[in-house]
């Protein structure tokens, strides 16, 4: 479970006192269910009389349920404990990855399980989308309630680029064309419901903390591929943001200080180099110098490039393992600034793992020594779904049971 910083904790009051125990055991049925009351007590270390107190609440609020018994913890036989369960329709949460070309809107109940979702394309003039995505959200979460009988109560909103978390202000988005949009106010406009933003990239490292293998990891990053280069930094087991929320934006140091020019206007970002667009520019380049060309059309993604390189395409195969290198080259940087336990790999380039694994960790091994990367792993992302959508509507659940103030 996650600590309290003292630091970090406003004097504790009565109530502030009974918040977050609630929360804590919560949040402890949300990840260990089924659990009975005995170990909601030896896990927490709150006394029994203060778990049946806290968990008659948690059932009279409908937040939780007693399902089958367990087994019985006496060797005489004795009562068998009666289990609980998270409640997953007690209310549902709303979740919205904006991404270049196209916007994912999805409903999922209290265990993070995604009941439906839509799409919906992303226009470039963001004073149009916006306004037009509220109208989308709103009549979603209606048509959601309509046919499940349950309240959406909160939506949680992932950005490209620099935003502003509080506001949802999108400080700085080059790969969408957008540069200070008060995304947060055309929102609020048309909706009442509680918002939460954050970086695309940042949720989906929350994503795998929340519903992925790396529960019990405390230190890691994440890697995105798409929509540019940007990454998630998970340091004590919470998001790090820095002090304006705008940290970890790496896919903007300088690999090659004199390279080529990126978006943000400075040269040699790393996302020139090892970005899927990055990708698909190189194969184009190097397709376009083959004689025996299939297709140069401009067209192509990631996708259909790695499909390419399957089917011994040279060329769509020599791209990818460039992009390998490239990205060799930043996580060494990364090992040495942060010495994480895991360094994660998600979106497409997941898909052809198997070919640019071995090229990540040669360069990654030829920069750094191997005393820094003893016990660290540079694997591909466990989850399947869209990461940072699951991240939205993960970082929206973390209202209700966490009890960081991080969020």
């Amino acid at each position: 479970m996650r600590k309290i910083s003292l630091e970090n904790t406003q004097a504790a009051g009565k109530k502030t006192i009974k918040e977050v125990n609630q929360k804590l055991i919560l949040n402890l049925i949300r990840e260990h269910q089924p659990i009975s009351r005995v170990e909601i007590s030896n896990r927490t270390e709150l006394q029994r009389s203060t778990v049946t107190i806290i968990t008659e609440r948690l059932l009279n609020e409908n937040w939780v349920y007693e399902g089958e018994s367990g087994p019985s913890n006496t060797n005489g036989g004795g009562r068998r404990p009666r289990n609980m369960y998270l409640n997953p329709d007690k209310q549902h949460v709303l979740g919205v990855e904006v991404g270049r070309e196209q916007t994912i809107l999805a409903v999922a109940d209290l265990n993070g399980k995604i009941l439906s979702r839509k799409l919906t394309e992303t226009k470039r003039d963001a004073s149009v989308f916006f306004p037009a995505l509220a109208k989308a959200i709103k009549s979603y979460a209606r048509e959601s309630r309509l046919r499940t009988g349950v309240e959406v109560t909160g939506v949680g909103i992932g950005l490209g680029g620099y935003i502003e978390k509080a506001t949802g202000r999108i400080i700085a988005a080059e790969n969408f064309g957008w540069m200070d949009v008060p995304a947060g106010d055309l929102l609020r406009k048309s909706l009442d419901l509680p918002l939460y933003f954050e970086n695309n990239a940042k949720l989906a490292a929350f994503a795998e903390i929340w519903f992925g293998r790396e529960k019990g990891r405390r230190n890691f990053i994440y890697i995105s591929t798409r929509d540019g280069l940007g990454t998630g930094v998970i340091i004590n087991g919470e998001i790090y943001n820095g002090a304006r929320d705008g940290a970890a934006e790496f896919g903007h140091f300088a690999l090659f200080p004199y390279g080529e020019r990126c978006a943000c206007g400075n040269y040699g970002c790393w996302e020139v180099y090892a970005s899927d667009m990055a990708t698909v520019r190189r194969y184009l380049q190097m397709s376009k110098s083959t004689e025996n060309a299939s297709d140069h059309s401009p067209d192509i993604n990631i996708s259909h490039l790695i499909q390419r390189a399957r089917q011994a395409d040279d060329a769509a195969k020599k791209a990818l393992q460039g992009t390998a290198e490239y990205l060799g080259l930043g996580i060494a940087n990364l090992v040495f600034g942060f010495n994480p336990e895991a360094v994660l790999i998600g979106d497409s380039l997941m898909e052809a793992w198997d070919i640019i694994a071995e090229i990540i960790h040669t360069t990654v091994r030829s920069r750094v020594p191997s005393y820094y990367l003893e016990g660290l792993e540079i694997i591909p992302s466990s989850i399947k779904e869209s990461h940072s959508l699951l991240g939205a509507i993960a970082l929206t659940l973390a209202h209700d049971f966490s009890i960081s103030r991080n969020l």
